[in-house]
């Protein structure tokens, strides 16, 4: 059976129409958001769609704390992109808007954002180690290192051998954070405009570092669940031919289904064979689930075409989150490319990290913090199979603590998250995920807080507004929407 248009799109046809009969003329301020839900008698989060629609495509702009209003009209079209640029231009808009949409903000409990709460942070640890440093060396506080101390890089390149990476402490370049190390790296194998191959969904951060490079993303789906990743891929690299391609295992097990090691191999003698260099970006492979940690693709790598980013923010929380890039081929490269560009390692930083990874502290923590998490995923997928509407799936993939959500009967998680916030929670959606504006049935949660009852509350929440949604969606629009003056009535 096929679903009937959706409200908003109604919605967004009678503006469109009414733009381009001139019933607005550019610099007009639109009826307010309050105005069309009463004359149309449709929802805050329906007229808000509609509107971020017009958006998108270029009739109207958003003007903090005054309204929408128009920039073009009658039969003039939207702003105009440089040739076969505007779709890309106007989906990265819609994308940015959404990522500001859903950004924490005081006054709304976050039901999908990655910070840790203070209690799974081992801050104990890590004020001991602060002050015995201080205490022994307080000129710390005024030392630094270009790409990491010995000690430290020793320690990351330890841990990495037992996931069957093999790395040389030399290998390792430390970094402040996954961000910057991934700069250093598509700073180091492309130029402006490059085409990179981003494995989808891919990570918010490495979409923002591509974009803000100068570089053009290229999306590689993932394929459905239980689907043959490296297929896609070899596909996918004859058609596209990208200069490098970045792929986020993680936020594909939570999405797709987890590969299996012979689907890695294939994947990197694939991509040996088509000579491009994969960037691996891998958060939360140290917070597995299960009783092994997955390999990550740099284990299955012996001439160096992956070059491995990671981070320990996710296990030591922001004050501690240095990143660090491993790769034999190009270290001296992303050495040099620092010692120009970076900022120093802060020393008591580098000094405390290397001292808490080399004692039973680090590992205590992991264990704890696992077994923590393990029962926190858990309780979350329960809570949304048990309140969110029949045919939504969730997945969580093997490690960390994030969760995909798929929505059922093409509802829109944009919609979601205006009523979400209007009732004080907010949460990532999927359409941020994606360059092409893929996902937007789907959403992010994260059960990094216990499940308690503001936060099951907003999850009963969510789930109850997606059913209303899918009850409105299904059911046929208004035969004739209720005009104001300035719109037409609806012709069906």
């Amino acid at each position: 059976m096929t679903s009937r248009p959706h409200l908003y799109l109604a919605l967004a046809d009678l503006l469109t129409q009414a733009l381009r009969e001139g019933r607005y003329r550019p610099g007009d301020r639109l009826p307010s958001v309050r105005d069309l839900c009463d004359a149309h008698g449709m929802s805050l989060a329906t007229v808000t769609h509609a509107l971020h629609r017009l958006e998108d495509a270029g009739w109207i702009e958003s003007r903090p704390r005054r309204g929408f209003f128009v920039l073009t009209s009658g039969d003039s079209p939207p702003r105009q992109a440089p040739p076969g640029s505007a779709p890309a231009l106007q989906l990265e808009e819609r994308r940015q808007r959404l990522m500001a949409q859903a950004a924490t903000r005081d006054g709304l409990v976050s039901l999908g954002h990655l910070a840790l709460p203070p209690a799974l942070l081992p801050l104990a640890a890590l004020r001991q180690l602060v002050a015995a440093c201080l205490r022994t060396q307080v000129a710390t506080l005024a030392a630094g290192s270009v790409f990491g101390s010995q000690a430290l890089r020793e320690q990351l390149a330890g841990r990495l051998g037992r996931t069957g990476v093999r790395a040389d402490p030399e290998d390792v370049v430390l970094t402040h954070g996954d961000g910057e190390s991934l700069q250093l790296c598509l700073s180091l194998l492309t130029q402006d405009g490059d085409c990179v191959a981003v494995a989808s969904p891919g990570s918010l951060r490495v979409l923002e570092v591509v974009t803000a490079l100068g570089l053009h993303p290229l999306e590689l789906p993932a394929p459905s669940t239980g689907g043959d990743m490296v297929a896609a891929m070899a596909a996918f690299l004859v058609q596209a031919r990208p200069t490098v391609c970045v792929i986020d295992l993680g936020l594909l097990a939570t999405a797709a289904g987890p590969m299996s090691d012979a689907q890695k191999q294939a994947l990197v003698e694939l991509l040996r064979a088509h000579r491009v260099t994969a960037i691996e970006f891998d958060l939360m492979g140290a917070l597995h689930r299960g009783t092994e940690r997955a390999r990550p693709l740099k284990s299955f790598d012996a001439d160096d075409v992956v070059i491995y980013c990671s981070s320990l923010a996710c296990i030591t929380g922001p004050g501690f989150s240095l990143g660090y890039v491993v790769s034999a081929r190009h270290r001296l490269r992303l050495r040099a490319a620092r010692t120009v560009h970076g900022e120093l390692i802060p020393r008591m930083t580098d000094d405390v990290l290397a001292e808490f990874l080399s004692g039973n502290g680090f590992d205590t923590h992991l264990r704890r913090l696992r077994l923590r998490l393990r029962q926190q995923v858990a309780a979350w997928t329960r809570a949304v199979k048990q309140h969110f509407p029949p045919g939504t799936s969730v997945s969580a993939g093997e490690a960390g603590y994030t969760l995909w959500v798929t929505l059922p009967g093409n509802l829109a998680t944009s919609d979601l998250l205006a009523q979400a916030q209007a009732h004080g929670y907010t949460f990532v959606p999927g359409a941020v995920f994606s360059p092409t504006g893929r996902f937007d049935q789907c959403l992010r949660l994260t059960a990094a807080h216990p499940l308690d009852a503001t936060r099951l509350a907003g999850l009963k929440l969510l789930g109850e507004a997606a059913r209303q949604m899918l009850t409105q969606g299904q059911s046929s629009p208004r035969s004739t929407l209720c005009a104001t003056p300035s719109l037409p009535p609806s012709a069906g």
